[in-house]
């Protein structure tokens, strides 16, 4: 008998309960916190069976029927912001289809910022918020001993991170994920849980503030697991910063390559925190690909207004540094901050042509809960306080954003597509692309789709948490 179903719900369930349209982009990564949760649960003897409705593609239909057969007393449905439309459409109707035989209940990024949320939405019976490991099983025992679950339980952190079991990834399709120009097989990697920044647009609520780092062994014996149980062969390391403790991430590099691990692998870290030393060792081990954290291209605003202490200087050498290392380096930006201006918009364009990143991401800043660019919009009257409300229950379509005074919401996709253009269709970033894409055809199918793409919808709904 299935103990628990844990599912991760799509943004948004058709009206005409067909088929969910199966997420299209460059990515598509495993529900890597369910996967904690479920080895969680079967190491406490629980079974659980897992639901990625974003890679599956199921419908309404078909969720409430794997319900039903199951037996189960219990769902979780784990939800980010983005996700929280879905994750109502999909408690509602289980509450009226199985008549609240089934216990539900909601964890993840958003309720642990808004613990609130299940008493405005009462079809979710209880919420989990921070980490799951320890907390979750316990409420799954309770359930099927007939206990009575409801409200805000708190989740218990992990300090040593190496007891947590390794993501059960047998209980989902391999084949279903996929990251370009890569492939099918790879894996994600967590080495570390929380994060000391305070970045004015970033809200953590889950990992926290305080940094925990698993040993380098244990994420190589990890990876090695990968590799022999699924045939991985690329890596994507999902920590917000790979290098925090740069002592740490040269010990992972040792270990890859003491243990003479081959695989290509990726990550996420902040200009500062990499020099050419690290950057060679890295690119030993396997790093093909970094991505940093540029926000802004005008230093005043990404220091004072973001927060976010990197210097023009650290953003340079770093994206010199990788392309010296033979490392792509590609920059996350955003638009729309506190008295940004249209020149300040424009800077991000001129420092993006400066650093020559491979691949130019640029997003609007969405408005996430417990961030301190939210509370100032809410402050400043630029956001509705139940605007999160409101676009879970379907009343407005577009999450909310932060918008400058002296714009709108199409003033600033319109700059948004300007600099895309600006960037993508310059003629040396189309010859260095080709030179690269002539020995890989992965990469050129990569490429053509991003121009693509970028011809017809260079619209971004979400922002970088």
């Amino acid at each position: 008998m299935t103990d628990v179903i844990l599912i991760n719900p799509p943004n948004l369930f058709p009206e005409d309960d067909k088929a969910t349209q199966k997420k299209k982009g460059y990515t598509l990564y495993p529900p890597a916190g369910i996967l904690y949760i479920a080895s969680a649960l079967e190491n406490n003897g629980l079974k659980a069976q897992v639901i990625d409705a974003v890679a599956s593609g199921d419908s309404m239909a078909d969720i409430l029927k794997a319900i039903a057969l199951s037996n189960a007393p219990m769902v979780g449905i784990s939800a980010t912001t983005a996700q929280l439309r879905g994750s109502l459409q999909l408690a509602t109707k289980i509450k009226e289809k199985l008549d609240g035989k089934v216990r539900i209940g909601i964890g993840g990024p958003h309720v642990s910022a808004d613990p609130a949320f299940i008493e405005r939405f009462t079809v979710f019976d209880f919420a989990l918020i921070g980490e799951g490991e320890k907390t979750f099983p316990e409420l799954v025992k309770a359930a099927k001993e007939g206990r009575h679950i409801e409200g805000v339980y708190p989740g218990e952190r992990t300090e040593e991170l190496d007891s947590i079991v390794f993501p059960n990834r047998h209980l989902i399709n391999s084949d279903d994920y996929y990251i370009e120009p890569y492939g099918k097989h790879f894996a994600t990697v967590h080495t570390i849980r929380g994060c000391p920044f305070n970045c004015s647009f970033c809200s953590n609520p889950v990992g926290g503030r305080h940094a925990r780092f698993r040993s380098p062994v244990n994420v190589v014996d990890e990876i090695e697991h990968c590799i022999r149980e699924f045939g991985v062969k690329y890596i994507l390391f999902t920590d917000d910063t790979f290098t925090l403790n740069t002592k740490y991430a040269a010990e992972v590099c040792e270990e890859l390559l003491r243990r003479k691990v081959k695989l290509s692998w990726s990550c996420e870290t902040r200009a500062g925190l990499v020099d050419r030393a690290l950057l060679e060792l890295m690119h030993r081990a396997g790093c093909r690909e970094i991505s940093f954290g540029v926000e802004s291209g005008n230093e005043e605003v990404r220091q004072k207004v973001l927060q976010k202490k990197v210097s023009n200087a650290d953003l340079i050498t770093a994206f010199t540094e990788c392309h010296r290392a033979g490392i792509d380096a590609n920059a996350f930006c955003m638009l729309g901050f506190p008295d940004e201006t249209c020149g300040n918009m424009l800077e991000t364009l001129d420092f993006a042509l400066k650093i020559k990143p491979d691949i130019l991401g640029l997003h609007l800043t969405v408005l996430f809960p417990g961030s301190d660019l939210y509370k100032q919009a809410l402050a400043e009257g630029k956001i509705a306080r139940d605007a999160w409300d409101k676009y879970a229950r379907g009343e407005i379509e577009d999450q909310p954003i932060y918008i400058p005074d002296g714009f709108s919401r199409q003033t600033m996709e319109v700059m948004q597509k300007h600099i895309y253009w600006r960037y993508y269709f310059r003629p040396a970033y189309l010859t260095r692309r080709f030179f690269k894409d002539i020995t890989a055809f992965s990469r050129f199918k990569q490429d053509l789709r991003l121009g693509i793409g970028l011809l017809f919808s260079p619209r971004t709904r979400t922002g970088r948490p």
